[in-house]
């Protein structure tokens, strides 16, 4: 019996020193378009009470080449150490070549403790994002401006014509009220 309690105390006191990460995933962009840069932003914390090494994040099932592009920076990144209490970022800039919804998976996170021994973390998960089309990006984020040239256009008629009236006949009273001065 007390040879298991130690065994338990012992279990408990090595996993209290062995690195946990923590990973995050997003986008920063604020819409995600068909044919407009994607820069995926990640950040991988050490909460633990020793250093992660050999730490290799995988992000490429995410992404396939069929449905984006690398544009800049790699879907792979691997880092030799993360200090306890630190943390490591990193961005890949990509170009989704459909539209549609996109299931955003996790990345992968593999990393070794100090005893060698592999572990593996997911990064945060973002759901199901669509990806607009080019006419439906366009649509709701160009500066409409044939919009705004048909909607002058069609008021200057509108306020126009009262202006000339009013000034037309503003000009003749004020041409009889100076004739009426001189007299």
């Amino acid at each position: 019996m007390i040879v298991i309690a130690l065994m338990v105390l012992v279990a408990a006191a090595s996993a209290q020193e062995s690195p946990i990460l923590l990973a995050s995933k997003d986008f920063l962009n604020d819409v995600i378009a068909q044919d407009k840069h994607l820069t995926m932003h990640y950040v991988i914390h050490n909460i633990g009470s020793e250093a992660a090494t050999d730490v290799k994040l995988d992000d490429s099932h995410g992404f396939p080449a069929a449905e984006f592009e690398v544009i800049s920076g790699s879907l792979q990144a691997s880092f030799d150490q993360i200090p306890a209490g630190t943390n490591v970022s990193h961005a890949v800039v990509l170009l989704p070549k459909i539209a549609g919804a996109h299931n955003f998976i996790p990345a992968m996170v593999n990393y070794k403790n100090s005893n060698g021994e592999d572990l593996v973390t997911f990064s945060s998960f973002l759901d199901n994002n669509p990806i607009l089309s080019i006419a439906e990006y366009n649509r709701k984020h160009s500066p409409h401006l044939v919009d705004w040239l048909i909607f002058v256009g069609l008021c200057t008629p509108v306020l126009l014509i009262p202006f000339l009236t009013w000034h037309s006949s503003h000009s003749k009273y004020e041409a009889l009220a100076s004739k009426a001065k001189k007299s």
